[in-house]
């Protein structure tokens, strides 16, 4: 089959999308969230959300038919469209020719250091379109991009979305939000409606922006006793903090000694997680790694 792009950003409708996969025989899978854009102003408002300016690398995750793909090539240096399916993984091949280095690989198990290579460390954009399967697990791999990537541009449930923007004092709060608004600052670019996607999905998805924070407010040796942490007080909501963190194996406190960090920190042990701020799961995670030896003094 020819090498040069078959189809257009503007011209991804339904219709050229099925006579496209009739040719490989690939039939869309909603278990695996596998639903295509087909809007030609999302595609530009996602380009645009990355901030290139020609000289950076791209790395797309999961990038379906290429459609999203064929707009970032054109405004970035060099991309890399990372695809699990193998069918799709062909019709890249055709539909963004040899211009993309097209890589089969699942997210979840990439080795980010083999894909991103050690030149522009820190300049890095990725774009990711993320199926509600899997939106965790992935969000949680791509913040462990963050030493390679300048900018994360994803695309998720709208539910989801507002999740991972929750303020302090949201019920929406979860683990999440907390980990990537310390990693990063998280902003809503705009929400995208079902009928901007073939087969259309039962709900609308939004796109974010996580900008990388720098330097950063989470040193790497307080890593693992920060995501204890949040996980602890996040695991049962409705605990107080106090019974939340002596309840928690992960932690691994006495009732006694979680009210003594929660004091050192300045933390009502009356109060739950999602009330809580960045800086004080922060102080929060170093008190919990002092206690167990885990930071030098």
């Amino acid at each position: 089959m020819s090498k040069d792009p078959a189809v257009t950003p503007d011209s991804l409708s339904p219709t050229e999308l099925r006579q496209l996969f009739q040719r490989y025989g690939f039939s869309p899978r909603r278990a695996l969230g596998q639903t295509f854009l087909i809007d030609a102003n999302t595609v530009r408002r996602i380009v645009a959300s990355a901030q290139l300016t020609g000289g950076e690398p791209v790395l797309e995750v999961g990038a379906g038919a290429g459609t999203v793909t064929r707009g970032l090539m054109a405004a970035a240096r060099r991309v890399i469209a990372v695809e699990i399916d193998p069918t799709l993984v062909a019709i890249l091949q055709e539909t963004v020719g040899g211009r993309v280095q097209v890589v089969q690989a699942d997210l979840l198990d990439v080795d980010w250091a083999a894909l991103f290579g050690p030149e522009d460390k820190g300049r890095w954009r990725v774009v990711a379109n993320l199926p509600y399967a899997i939106t965790g697990p992935a969000l949680f791999r791509l913040s462990e991009a963050r030493e390679w990537a300048e900018r994360l541009v994803i695309m998720v449930q709208a539910e989801v979305a507002r999740r991972l923007a929750a303020p302090p004092g949201s019920r929406a709060r979860g683990i999440l939000s907390v980990l990537l608004q310390v990693l990063f600052d998280v902003s809503v670019v705009a929400r995208v409606p079902r009928t901007c996607f073939w087969p259309r999905p039962r709900v609308d998805s939004t796109i974010l922006t996580l900008s990388v924070r720098r330097p950063s407010v989470l040193p790497h040796a307080l890593e693992p006793a920060f995501r204890r942490v949040i996980r602890a007080a996040f695991g049962t909501r409705r605990k107080t903090l106090a019974n939340a963190l002596a309840g928690s194996p992960e932690v691994a406190v006495s009732k006694a000694d979680g009210l003594a960090i929660l004091s050192h920190c300045g933390v009502d042990h009356s109060r739950r997680a999602e009330s809580l701020t960045e800086q004080e799961f922060l102080r929060l995670a170093e008190a919990v790694a002092r206690h167990h030896g885990e930071l030098s003094e």
